[in-house]
């Protein structure tokens, strides 16, 4: 009888263990999902209205790529804090890609890594929604 309750205990003891464990965990996790520590690269018009911004992460140690995050937007004065709520486009780990727009078609070459890709871009001028087309070619390179 008295393992059988030892039992039922140390079952206990360890649900709410693990129970602990997965809840620290995902306040762990959440509480790092923040904006990105990224600054600026460059700034450039590629058509009537669409700018590209190129961001840097600033936290890249000496072990770690470079992390480069491309964004379209209309012109911004100060655009870190719009871009910080906004999605890049594309994140790489080249600041050399060549970006060029013909009206609101985006091309976009590289030869590098590629994080993460996204064929659509969607931001306000004014009161008019702008959605870009955005090509990618791109060609991997070795380490």
């Amino acid at each position: 009888m008295q393992t059988n309750t030892v039992i039922k205990w140390a079952h206990r003891i360890f649900t709410l263990f693990l129970l602990l464990v997965v809840i620290i965990g995902g306040l762990l996790w959440r509480s790092d999902v923040g904006p990105y520590d990224d600054s600026l690269y460059s700034k450039k018009e590629l058509s009537d209205g669409v700018w590209l911004y190129i961001t840097q992460y600033n936290n890249a140690g000496a072990t770690d790529n470079d992390v480069y995050r491309y964004y379209l937007n209309r012109e911004l004065e100060d655009p870190l804090p719009v871009l910080q709520k906004s999605a890049p486009f594309l994140t790489t780990n080249t600041n050399n890609a060549t970006v060029t727009a013909i009206g609101q078609h985006i091309m976009v070459r590289l030869t590098g890594k590629i994080y993460s890709f996204s064929n659509s871009a969607f931001f306000y001028n004014g009161s008019v929604a702008v959605m870009p087309r955005i090509d990618l070619n791109a060609q991997a390179m070795r380490d």
